[in-house]
């Protein structure tokens, strides 16, 4: 096996792009160690809002989000990497280990890689026209190789306020129609540590795909902290064999330019950790 390792500078260079990675409260509830001969990914307890299931699984999803978004900015620089998780076992704080080796990137991560740097979160109104008839199942796709299911939230289980929060309601309660956007949901089969950083690494498939795509999106977990919503929708999307994880909201993009600039993320000095680099 290749002994070759990304320099100091490249690396930064892919942990800063990932750093745009989308968690819930733009919390970044992440840090990276690199020991000279891999990548390792922790998920940030000091970030972590409280210590309840609900925030656990945010924390997860975001790590998630920017292990995907670390190994499409590795794969697109020349470097594929093997990605290892829970090494020291689940529910650890240590998820996943990205070995890599140099390989020409494929076209397909490098149109993803373009993406990161153009992806926001996009709450607005989205026009009441249809998404390309392809685009869902090449989502769908995406997270299936993940081990992830994506369902379509019915139009008629939501509704976007005029603050730009979602909110899911109960069968039959009248409600202002939703906007044009279609509201998906992704769930696992298990619902635990594992599942959950999958779940993460889909979210970040789906949005960066979507935006490769021309679509617009805006990723939502907040809907599902009332169990009675998150058991619901399990019931009626996924017929009780799914958990849902995360909801994403897609769409055409507004017609006026976008109006919200890039969040601000902290720098790969404050999170990552240096050891051992190869010069």
């Amino acid at each position: 096996m290749s002994t070759a390792f990304p320099d100091q500078v490249t690396l930064e260079s892919v942990l800063d792009v990932a750093a745009r990675a989308p968690s819930s409260g733009n919390l970044q509830p992440w840090r990276w160690r690199v020991d000279g001969a891999a990548i390792h990914l922790y998920a940030d307890s000091r970030r972590q809002v409280a210590l309840s299931p609900t925030d656990r699984r945010d924390v997860l999803l975001g790590c998630g989000a920017v292990m995907d978004h670390c190994a499409v900015a590795l794969a697109a620089a020349g470097w594929s990497p093997r990605v290892r998780r829970f090494p020291d076992g689940v529910h650890g704080n240590h998820l996943a280990i990205l070995e890599v080796v140099e390989r020409p990137p494929k076209a397909g991560l490098l149109e993803l890689a373009v993406a990161m740097s153009r992806r926001r979160a996009d709450p607005r109104r989205y026009p009441d026209r249809p998404m390309p008839p392809a685009a869902l199942e090449v989502l769908y796709v995406r997270a299936a190789r993940l081990g992830v299911d994506m369902a379509v939230v019915p139009r008629s289980r939501w509704v976007r306020h005029d603050d730009g929060n979602i909110a899911l309601r109960s069968p039959g309660v009248a409600g202002e129609p939703a906007d044009g956007a279609v509201l998906v949901v992704l769930g696992t089969r298990q619902d635990n540590d594992d599942t959950r950083l999958r779940a993460g690494e889909a979210l970040s498939q789906i949005t960066l795909t979507a935006t490769a795509m021309g679509l617009a999106s805006c990723p939502l977990t907040e809907p599902l902290n009332d169990m009675r919503s998150r058991l619901g929708l399990a019931c009626e999307v996924f017929d009780g064999e799914a958990h849902p994880q995360a909801l994403i909201r897609l769409g055409l993009p507004p017609v006026e330019a976008m109006a919200r600039q890039p969040t601000e993320r902290m720098p790969v000095s404050e999170t990552t950790t240096w050891t051992t680099i190869h010069p």
